[in-house]
């Protein structure tokens, strides 16, 4: 009875026994055992070797404040034995619900397999919590390993279900610059995933990554309103405190006889730019270590959000690229532009940003020539109308075509109101019925509206139903690259305000906004002519996008508002707002709908439209003189004579004109009478009323 009341009160001791207070890089250097798989050096893991990860571990431990953490990182310097780290302090020490997030499913299943297995059949602690996943229904499956108190649970940004399913506490995200842009038409995988954390008052949330190019960069953005940490290190010369920088970086270089730079990278060290002493890489771990000075250093320590920066200078010897590797990748990425991007990401831990083929809407704005809005310059002549629907709005887009699918803005104009409400539709009926008149007298009217559907879509049906007789498709967006212009329709079943369903009542066209922001891009980089080091836009004439004067700022800040991504393969938005760009790719799918198609326009049909839009009135006495020229130079090929009151008058004229008495000069002769094929005759007046009546 003695034993089982002692048992009783030992058991409830244990129960009510606070946690020992343990921070992950601790347990770390505790309980971690590196698998020789997974390892350059197996065995006991030493955060000593790495000393630049203690904090950022720390961090994550459940005693510190902090909720977001992130981590921008060159290549091999340990982010991802961080999360290892935090997934076995969290599964023997803080349990919790957990979720790390991969690239894709398939990543997630080789992490599991490659890190997370072996990590767990080295450690006793962690493989009495996480039964063998040999037994049934052990609850270790490959993405899925419950222990007590909480569960682990891996998965890939590319899949939207297991991203929004459960409440989690802890959340890992690794390699988030790899993620898709999104998932299965359900948004932003990360913020998929930052939702589920909201349940928790003090969840965690770690991001960790080798940044990609700047516009895209999830990381870099992360670390851009963060507290913006560098680890420091001393000097072993003069102590002095520093952040270890490629431009410090330098080896010898000489003089060929061909007079090119010879470079010798293995002669590389790091200049301290205090004291100007030469560094050599075996002093790389006394610098390193947090009991000579090494320390984190944070930019905006008043930020609640903690970012943290390292390149792969600070890699230990041994783990990761030498010195002298690093410099010789350096000088292979000056010589191969391929190479450049690879360097900046994962040598620099960087964002990389290519300044050749970004169009920015500050340089797009000097673009605007004199002509104001709602003016047809010469060339131009097809209107369309690109339509974007909004909560609150219709934006809408008008461009003008010319030879050769050249473009330019007539007008942009934006109605405000509540798309469900038939006022704003009347405004945009009104708009699509108003001439735009040219410096020819003649009037435009817009040949074709395309209008998207990817907001309120059957408010949009409805509409181009009761339009489908006056130029007017309802349009929508292809999820799949490298799609045509402007692909067959389907039709769409409509639904009413009653709630009715008409059948297959509108036909919906597909459009390929990659491939149209394409040829947008492309034209517009062509509109740039390059000299030597100097950069010059084309004569507007000969430009292949036009602007007006008059649009605002946010108008080329809108058009600009999209990059290409390639890991993706498409436009990514790098601003909240791209309505310009996207009504422009609009407008382009209305100028290629079969009954507009300028994009199968040949030369002759091009030109039969500047003879009806900019008709030409000759110059009646000068074409008679060219015909008269024509017709002597006929007769002198043939070798006919050129008869001499001709050739006197021919003389006559060319030289100057003869003195005339007074009373000669106000003498006049009298007219000819008209020849019956005269085209201003009376017979034949084209502006007559037919027969001898005329038209005066």
């Amino acid at each position: 009875m003695l034993d089982g009341y002692k048992a009783i009160c030992h058991a409830v001791v244990k129960a009510w026994k606070l946690p020992e207070k343990l921070k992950v890089s601790t347990w770390a250097d505790k309980n971690r055992m590196l698998s020789g798989k997974a390892s350059a050096e197996p065995g006991l893991w030493r955060t000593s070797r790495t000393p630049y990860l203690r904090e950022i571990m720390d961090t994550l431990s459940d005693e510190h404040p902090a909720k977001d953490i992130c981590f921008m990182a060159a290549s091999q310097v340990g982010k991802t034995e961080v999360l290892l780290n935090w997934i076995g302090y969290t599964v023997d020490h803080a349990p919790a619900p957990m979720l790390t997030v991969q690239p894709t499913v398939d990543t997630a299943e080789k992490y599991s397999k490659q890190r997370i297995a072996p990590m767990i059949e080295l450690n006793k602690r962690l493989l009495a919590k996480i039964p063998a996943s040999r037994k049934r229904d052990s609850g270790n499956t490959t993405l899925v390993k419950e222990f007590p108190g909480g569960v682990l649970v891996m998965t890939g940004a590319n899949a939207a279900s297991a991203l929004a399913s459960m409440p989690i506490k802890k959340l890992a995200l690794d390699e988030t610059d790899r993620y898709p842009i999104d998932v299965d038409g359900e948004g932003d995988p990360i913020s998929l995933a930052e939702q589920r954390t909201v349940t928790f008052a003090r969840a965690k949330r770690y991001k960790a990554s080798t940044p990609g190019r700047k516009e895209t960069s999830h990381i870099a953005k992360e670390y851009e309103r963060s507290s913006q940490a560098k680890y420091y290190v001393p000097c072993p010369h003069c102590q002095e405190l520093q952040t270890l920088e490629f431009e410090n970086l330098i080896w010898q270089k000489t003089v060929g006889k061909d007079g090119k730079k010879i470079h010798d990278p293995d002669t590389a060290v790091y200049v301290c730019p205090h004291c100007g002493g030469c560094i050599e890489e075996r002093f790389k771990p006394w610098m390193l270590a947090e009991e000579n000075g090494a320390c984190w250093i944070h930019a905006h320590p008043e930020r609640e959000r903690l970012g943290y920066h390292i390149n792969a200078l600070y890699s230990p010897i041994g783990l990761g690229l030498t010195w002298v590797e690093i410099a010789k990748k350096w000088l292979d990425a000056c010589n191969d532009p391929a190479k450049l991007q690879p360097f900046i990401n994962l040598q620099k831990g960087l964002p990389y940003e290519d300044f050749g083929d970004r169009v920015k809407g500050v340089d797009l704005e000097k673009r605007a020539e004199s002509w104001p809005v709602r003016t047809v310059p010469e060339g131009i002549y097809v209107l369309t109308l690109g339509v974007d629907v909004q909560k609150d709005r219709l934006e809408g887009h008008l461009v003008g075509w010319g030879e050769n699918e050249r473009c330019a803005t007539i007008d942009y104009l934006i109605i405000p109101g509540d798309p469900e409400q038939p006022q704003v539709w009347d405004e945009l009926e009104k708009y699509r019925h108003s001439p735009v008149r040219n410096a020819f007298g003649v009037d435009l009217q817009i040949s074709m509206t395309a209008i998207d559907t990817g907001y309120n879509a059957h408010r949009v049906y409805n509409h181009v139903r009761q339009c489908r007789f006056d130029r007017v498709i309802a349009v929508k967006g292809a999820k799949e690259t490298n799609r045509p212009i402007l692909s067959r329709p389907t039709r769409q079943d409509v639904k009413n305000a009653r709630g009715d369903i008409q059948k297959n009542g509108v036909m919906l066209w597909s459009v390929g906004t990659d491939t149209a922001k394409n040829a947008l891009f492309s034209r517009l980089a062509s509109d740039v002519e390059i000299s030597g080091e100097t950069e010059h836009y084309l004569a507007p004439e000969k430009r292949m996008v036009r602007f007006p004067d008059g649009l605002p700022s946010e108008f080329y800040e809108q058009m600009t508002a999209e990059v290409y991504d390639d890991r993706s393969g498409r436009y990514v938005k790098i601003r909240q707002r791209n309505e310009a760009l996207d009504t422009w790719v609009y407008a382009y799918a209305a100028a290629c709908h079969p009954n507009v198609r300028i994009n199968r326009f040949q030369a002759a049909d091009w030109e039969h439209l500047k003879s009806l839009i900019e008709p030409r009135i000759p110059d009646l006495f000068k074409q008679a003189d060219e015909h008269e020229k024509n017709d002597r130079n006929a007769m002198e090929q043939s070798g006919t004579s050129v008869p001499l009151e001709t050739e006197k008058q021919t003389v006559e004229t060319a030289t100057a004109r003869p003195e005339t008495k007074p009373e000669q000069e106000h003498k006049t002769e009298p007219e000819p009478e008209p020849e019956p094929d005269n085209w201003l005759g009376v017979g034949s007046n084209w502006l007559g009323r037919g027969g001898s009546d005329n038209w005066l």
